[in-house]
């Protein structure tokens, strides 16, 4: 579904416009050999290769990772996210998410196994283990909504006047060593502005990982600049560059954030 923008973002999302130009970063869907995975693109040769996807922040829809498992029948998929209704919700989310793309019907034998391998984890990816403030907006919620049914999406960065729930946190190779991981094939991250700390540690601990996909949220104030986040998104796309990375835009959206791809070079066919 196409973005709707607001009026109020109109001239910053032009500024983000500008910024995808000057660097004259491919778009996955004008490139041969990438498929589209609910809402990412990924190269159809890293898909049939890969054994593992770890995927943070799930929301309400994992439909990516449901029909990365229908199209890998050997892949084993883990999802980290502990916001509230993600957790009261999962199984729900896993079965109903793009079934109609796996087995036409959410009860359906393919659907059903396609969800038993995918494991999920109430856990938030931080750059720090331990039990860190969960923040939300209780505004946004009907008054008759608690936070366990909250639909919004929950952050780690703070924001003065939310309400907030503890929740547990770990890092990416904290996540990677739990589990005897050295690499890891695929990543997905949208974790709500830890966007910089994500990319960073990877990079920095060199973790081994031919597939990247990273949303970067790019302001969460009212008429906040843009230009500071577009600053630090640049440093973060040069650094993968170094490491020997392709750099790629998954989606152009109409909001104030880049959803962005990052490919190992010499792992794809494209």
């Amino acid at each position: 579904m196409a973005d709707k923008i607001k009026p109020h973002v109109v001239e910053r999302v032009k500024k983000i416009r500008q910024w995808e130009e000057q660097n004259q970063f491919k778009e996955a869907r004008k490139t041969a050999g990438f498929v589209l995975y609910k809402n990412y693109y990924v190269p159809a040769s890293i898909v049939n290769k890969a054994r593992t996807l770890l995927s943070f922040g799930v929301g309400g829809n994992v439909g990516f990772e449901k029909e990365i498992a229908f199209a890998n029948k050997t892949i084993n998929i883990q999802l980290f996210d502990p916001t509230p209704r993600s957790v009261g919700l999962i199984n729900t989310i896993i079965t109903k998410s793009s079934y109609k793309s796996v087995g036409d019907r959410s009860d359906s034998d393919i659907n059903v196994q396609a969800s038993k391998r995918i494991k999920f984890y109430p856990v938030a990816y931080s750059d720090r283990d331990g039990t860190l403030p969960f923040y939300y907006d209780m505004t946004k919620e009907k008054d008759e909504q608690t936070v366990e049914s909250a639909k919004q999406s929950f952050s780690l960065v703070k924001r003065e006047g939310y309400d907030h729930v503890l929740v547990k946190t770990k890092t990416l190779k904290t996540i990677m060593a739990d589990r005897n991981m050295e690499n890891v094939d695929m990543l997905k991250a949208d974790i709500e502005g830890l966007w910089w700390e994500f990319g960073n540690e990877l990079l920095d601990n060199k973790i081994n990982c031919p597939y990247v996909a990273l949303e970067l949220e790019l302001s969460f104030k009212d008429g906040e600049k843009i230009e500071p986040a577009l600053d630090k998104a640049q440093l973060l796309c040069d650094k993968f560059v170094k490491h020997d990375y392709d750099v790629f835009i998954n989606r152009k959206r109409e909001k104030l954030m880049l959803e962005m791809l990052f490919i190992k070079r010499g792992s794809y066919e494209g």
